[in-house]
């Protein structure tokens, strides 16, 4: 199984992307599996098809993921009660399953733990993540080293710890340590995974436009450092020959910060995608599959 993690600044045009490939890399056979890891989900407006929140067949051998987050909150809890229970009595906080996924930091948790089930799972050839802007996939990126630390620290304490919460409620101390040993392994799974360029890399999209790219640039760097391939660079809404002042000015800007890309990541694949002059989803998607893996030369 390959994963593909599309990322960048909200409004880019991540989830148009991830369409696409998913349509690209499903038209070669591969079955595919299109998962939003953004709460504010948008694959089922660009599919033009209500998903709801089981992998749903859009065409052969191409599916489409929008988990519901307050479902998969309270099966989260359900599944690490007993760790999650324990965590929060030390600050003397109850937490209650329907309150659990407004927490910040939990949905990361949540979605990473999902992703984990799906890739474990194995059922598809490819699956293409469709991430939250960039605020939350440094989080995300970072949760496997930060879990496995985590729950390191607290087997290292089971020997004290552990007998008194039995004394507490039977067999609890020993469903904590049952629960963080899962997360554990899940955390390292993924960690491992995404940082095998056989397996994982991220393809990250952008706009030709001082912020975007400034963020694109922070985003390239932290996932690097982290030992996560970056394979592709999309540059999105490059608007077209036109005469009129206000497009030969924005062509100018816009080529100028194309070429401080191309300088700067020669190494990685650079795809232009035009400005569609408006929304793309449904049949369209299919231009910018093209675009992507035909003009683009992309490669899954």
């Amino acid at each position: 199984m390959k994963l593909i993690y599309v990322a960048g600044k909200g409004g880019v045009g991540k989830s148009v992307c991830s369409a696409a490939t998913g349509i690209w890399a499903s038209e070669k056979g591969l079955e595919t599996l299109v998962f939003s890891m953004d709460p504010a989900h948008s694959l089922s407006d660009i599919f033009d098809i209500d998903l709801g929140s089981q992998p749903n067949k859009i065409k052969e051998h191409l599916f489409a993921y929008e988990p519901d987050l307050a479902e998969e909150s309270r099966s989260f809890f359900r599944r690490y009660k007993n760790m999650i229970t324990a965590l929060f009595g030390l600050f003397e906080v109850e937490v209650k399953p329907e309150d659990f996924a407004s927490m910040p930091g939990v949905s990361e948790l949540i979605f990473m733990d999902k992703l984990n089930d799906i890739y474990v799972q194995k059922k598809y050839d490819l699956v293409v993540i469709d991430s939250a802007p960039t605020a939350m996939v440094l989080p995300l990126l970072q949760l496997p080293s930060i879990t496995t630390g985590f729950v390191t620290k607290v087997l290292g304490i089971r020997n004290k710890w552990i007998g008194v919460l039995n004394m507490l409620e039977s067999g609890f101390g020993d469903s904590i340590l049952k629960e963080v040993r899962a997360m554990r392994l899940k955390a390292e799974t993924m960690r491992n995974a995404l940082t095998d360029p056989k397996t994982a890399s991220i393809t990250v999209v952008t706009i030709p436009e001082k912020a975007a790219v400034e963020e694109s640039r922070r985003l390239i760097e932290t996932v690097q450092s982290h030992g996560v391939n970056v394979s592709a660079i999309v540059i999105n809404h490059v608007i077209g020959e036109c005469p009129c002042q206000f497009c030969q000015e924005k062509m100018a800007s816009q080529t100028s910060y194309i070429q401080d890309i191309r300088n700067r990541y020669h190494d990685k694949d650079i795809v232009i995608l035009p400005d569609y002059g408006g929304e793309v989803k449904g049949d369209r998607l299919n231009r910018v599959a093209e675009d992507l893996y035909v003009k683009g030369q992309m490669e899954i």
